[in-house]
Order: C-alpha cells, then sequence, then structure tokens
C-alpha cells in the first residue's frame, strides 16, 4: 500500500501545482475549464451548508459569469444549458456524484466560512479533480499489480500512461468533469470483478463491482454500455453452472440496483422528474447523422482523434489485434467496450466534445485502452519496438503538458465551427495542436500571431 499512497500524493502534486504556477503567473489564465463543471463548483458548499442540492443562492454569480444567453431557455428563465429549473429552485443539468466525490475538499472552508470567489472555487475544483484522478491512478497500479500480476516496472509505466500520457493530465483532473469520477468507479469495478473471477470467488466481491460499475453509471450515463457487457461477460464464463450464474448476477445486479434506488431517491426529491435530469432532455435531440466521418474523427482527427493526442495508444491497438488472435476473453471485453463507447459518441452532436482540449468524450475508456497495452507489452514484438513505443509515451506526455499549458479556448473561440461544419476539426495547419506550436513562436517573437486569418 506504501507505493499506492506514493502515487496518490506525487500525482495529486504533478496535477495541481503546475496548474496553480501557471495560474498565478498568467501563463493560462483560464480558472474554470467549462461551462459543464460550473454547477459542481457549487454543489458541495449547497450540500455541506444547507443540506440539498439546489443553487439558487448562487445562481446569480453563475449566470453573471456565465450567461451562455444562447443556450437559454426562455420558458424557464434566464436558465443556462448547465442548469435545470425545477418549480422554484435551480439544480445542476449534470450528474451528482463528481460533485459527492469533491466534498471532503470543501469541508475545510465551508467550516472556516470561507467567501467562495471565483478565484477560490476554480483552486477547489483543480484540487477536486486532481485528488479523484490521482485515488484512480492509485487503484489502477493495484488492478495492475494485483490482478494482472504484472511487475512493478510495468505497473508504474502503465499508471504512468495512464496519468500522464492521456488527456486526464491536461483535462480530467484539471476541474469537476464527471469522466474523473466514471474512470475512478470503472477502474473499481473492474477490480472486484475480477478478483472474484480469479482468486476469492466471492459473491461480495461480485456485489462491490455492480457497485462501483453502477456508481460509474451515475456519474456518466455511457458506463451503462460497461454493466451490459460485464453482465455478457459474467455470463460466458459461467454459463455452464446455471446456479452458480444465477447468484451472480443476483449479487452484481443487487450493486447496480441499489445505485438506482439511490437515483430515484434523490430525483424525486431534488428533480421531480427524470425530464429535467440535464442529460434526460438530450436523449432524442443530440443524435446527429455523421458518421463514419465522426467515428473515424474521435480516433485520428488532428485537433480531437485519441491517436494524435495520445500516440501511444496505438500499440493498444496491437493489443486489441492479439487479443483477437489470441481469444483472451477478458482482453476482447475491453476491445468491444472502446469500439461500442466510440462508436455511440461518434453518432453525438458534440463527439469532438465540445470546448475541451483533446478527446475529452473518449476519456471514459481511458483505462481500458492502457489495460489493452498489457498484451504488447507481454509479447515478443515490445522488446523489437521499445524504442519506438517509448518515443510515443513521451510525445504524449508532452502534448498533454503543452494542453496543461496552453488550453484556454483561445483556439475554439477562432477556429469552431460547431458540429454542422466539421471541416475545421480535419484542418492539420490550424488544428489545436499546431495552434499552440505557434503560440509557442509568438512568444519567442519569432511569428506575429498565432491565428494567421483572424483580424
Amino acid at each position: 500500500m506504501k507505493r499506492f499512497w506514493q502515487i496518490i500524493i506525487i500525482s495529486t502534486v504533478l496535477f495541481f501545482v503546475p496548474w496553480l504556477i501557471l495560474f498565478k503567473l498568467g501563463i493560462n489564465s483560464l480558472p474554470i475549464q467549462s461551462q459543464d463543471t460550473v454547477p459542481a463548483l457549487f454543489t458541495p458548499i449547497s450540500i455541506l451548508e444547507h443540506g440539498n442540492l439546489y443553487l439558487d443562492e448562487y445562481y446569480n454569480m453563475m449566470i453573471k459569469e456565465y450567461p451562455n444567453t444562447a443556450d437559454m431557455d426562455q420558458s424557464l428563465g434566464l436558465t443556462p444549458y448547465y442548469l435545470r429549473k425545477v418549480d422554484t429552485h435551480y439544480v445542476s443539468a449534470f450528474p451528482l456524484i463528481i460533485s459527492l466525490l469533491a466534498l471532503p475538499v470543501y469541508i475545510l472552508p465551508v467550516l472556516l466560512h470561507v467567501s467562495f470567489t471565483w478565484n477560490t472555487l476554480a483552486i477547489l475544483g483543480h484540487l477536486s479533480g486532481s485528488l479523484i484522478l490521482a485515488f484512480a491512478g492509485g487503484f489502477f497500479y493495484l488492478l495492475l499489480k494485483d490482478i494482472f500480476k504484472l511487475d512493478s516496472k510495468k505497473s508504474l509505466m502503465l499508471t504512468g500512461i495512464y496519468l500522464f500520457g492521456t488527456v486526464n493530465f491536461a483535462m480530467i483532473s484539471q476541474a469537476l468533469w464527471q469522466h474523473g469520477a466514471l474512470q475512478l468507479f470503472s477502474i473499481l469495478g473492474l477490480y472486484f470483478l475480477l478478483f472474484y473471477t480469479q482468486q476469492s470467488f466471492s459473491y461480495k466481491h461480485l456485489f462491490l463491482s455492480g457497485l462501483f460499475f453502477g456508481l460509474a453509471a451515475l456519474s456518466r450515463p455511457t458506463a451503462a454500455l460497461t454493466i451490459i457487457l460485464v453482465g455478457l461477460y459474467i455470463g460466458m464464463l459461467e454459463f455452464k453452472q446455471p446456479q452458480k450464474l444465477l447468484k451472480s448476477y443476483s449479487a452484481f445486479s443487487i450493486g447496480v440496483l441499489l445505485n438506482v434506488l439511490f437515483f430515484v431517491i434523490y430525483n424525486g426529491i431534488f428533480y421531480k422528474s427524470v425530464e429535467n435530469q440535464g442529460y434526460a432532455n438530450q436523449l432524442f435531440k443530440n443524435w446527429v447523422d455523421t458518421f463514419p466521418v465522426s467515428f473515424f474523427g474521435v480516433w485520428i482527427s488532428p485537433s480531437k482523434g485519441i491517436l494524435v493526442y495520445s500516440p501511444v495508444f496505438v500499440f493498444s491497438l496491437v493489443g486489441a489485434w492479439r487479443a483477437l488472435k489470441s481469444k483472451s476473453l477478458l482482453n476482447i471485453l475491453f476491445t468491444i467496450i472502446i469500439v461500442l463507447h466510440t462508436l455511440v459518441i461518434s453518432f453525438w452532436k458534440y463527439w469532438f466534445g465540445g470546448w475541451s482540449y483533446g478527446y475529452r468524450l473518449s476519456s471514459d475508456v481511458i483505462p481500458y485502452l492502457v489495460l489493452l497495452l498489457i498484451p504488447y507489452i507481454n509479447s515478443p514484438l515490445y522488446e523489437i519496438t521499445k524504442k519506438i513505443f517509448f518515443t510515443c509515451i513521451v510525445t504524449s506526455v508532452l502534448i498533454e503538458l503543452t494542453g496543461l499549458v496552453y488550453f484556454d479556448g483561445i483556439w475554439h473561440a477562432a477556429y469552431d465551427r460547431g458540429y454542422t461544419n466539421i471541416g475545421w476539426l480535419w484542418s492539420i495547419k490550424d488544428s489545436e495542436f499546431v495552434f499552440y506550436a505557434r503560440r509557442i513562436l509568438v512568444k519567442l517573437h519569432l511569428l506575429r500571431k498565432a491565428c494567421p486569418t483572424c483580424l
């Protein structure tokens, strides 16, 4: 457990301190990464001070700084997209779980009656996001070491890739994104699932797996895909033992259903109807037909592609190929989770993740992409291509570090044309990363402006 806590402490420092320095020096002056994360900054305060989820007291502060008038529903009053108005109260349009995870960070400031300015909230949000991802990294290390039986060196290497070679570094660890909670609970769900199937064979671990996968789905609905696929995986393992299969499904389902019960209770008290949940009213109107271009965009778009921002995942494709060739049921499960998730979001209006750095929406499957590196590093091919692999790791980390330094929304303001005209997502010369490279040249006085076509 010593290494577990070392990972948490070191990664929290590496996530939080560089941002704080950059912010204080004015190098990256963006305090809040996205309006999507705004309600999650205030919900912990409301829970601790008032014992409810209502954001009425903070509405004026939110709408003054982030009015988002273009997306306001006039029938509900001046309600920006990130809030919902229920009777006379305002609540977050996004899932609750990430705010619950942030509660420990908020306890002391609330007890000390700290004045919650935007700068204070930015610090609390970044610290909370950093801690959530750091704990995910700690548990990911235990998953690799205890379950997959990798040695310490390989476990640390893959944990480092997970934390710093992906958008977890530049984006997910830097705000109260729901993706951080989903990853944390997915890792825990997978840990107890595999602990059950490989070591304990105790139904309590299967119950815990269902509980954590259910929390992942409460964090972001897309995790429901994983629950279904995990259920199929359990069935394939135990279909020859009907009685055992029934007990396994019962234990796993009870864990999942406890989350459903929690959702029903807090939704009934504070949201009144499931229609007031933010994702509910998007369910039938935010699907657009840009497939298959969007599917390839999820993977290789110059500004949002998984393989562009984390080129190390090219070797995950190698791992997936080896999994299919060897018929490894577990690795095939990971492959299907990744493919189905990227397939689903490729039909989503904002498949590119909106105003964010890199492949934010695909960050939900980062743990599975890293796990698919295991078949590769355990193969003879690893020794042959090790230099290329480590070059890709270093490149991935540098790309994410660039995002931490420069992501401030300016590129989106200059080039973003929305979801109907997606040509801007395929431009190489005006891609997000090239734009940041030009900003470096501007700072070195080697270029006049980073956006040649902007006024």
